[in-house]
């Protein structure tokens, strides 16, 4: 299935300097040549990865291993960021993500730098 990237799609979906959101097309796939099926069947495969990567983190984690995973998604009002979570954090057991979500930041929010109220949310350790 990743033969059907001609890219990474890390540098194929990166926004840089320059980008012009009126000319993007919305259809568009940068990077991918599969079709609807393919790209269905490829999430298919990497949610079982993903699955398969939170038991071990979770089996890491058991026997004292410290180590976590942070996902951070920015982005304006609909800009998809509930369905990015809906569709990679979706893919893994619920019991094992702790999801957070940020309104408008308060007075003492604004006080500090801007990973500060990210920091302060952070789940313990389990």
């Amino acid at each position: 299935m990743s033969d059907l990237w001609t890219a990474d799609p890390r540098d194929a979906l990166r926004v840089t300097e320059g980008f012009d959101l009126t000319s993007f097309d919305r259809r568009s796939t940068p990077g991918f040549t599969g079709d609807k099926v393919a790209a269905a069947a490829l999430m298919s495969e990497r949610g079982r990865l993903l699955g398969e990567l939170q038991e071990r983190l979770y089996a890491d984690g058991r026997s004292g291993g410290s180590r976590s995973v942070l996902v951070v998604v920015q982005g304006i009002d609909t800009a998809g960021k509930g369905g990015i979570a809906r569709h990679v954090m979706g893919m893994v057991d619920p019991q094992g993500v702790a999801l957070r979500s940020f309104g408008v930041p308060t007075e003492e929010e604004r006080r500090h730098h801007y990973l500060w109220r990210i920091e302060n949310a952070l789940p313990g350790r389990v």
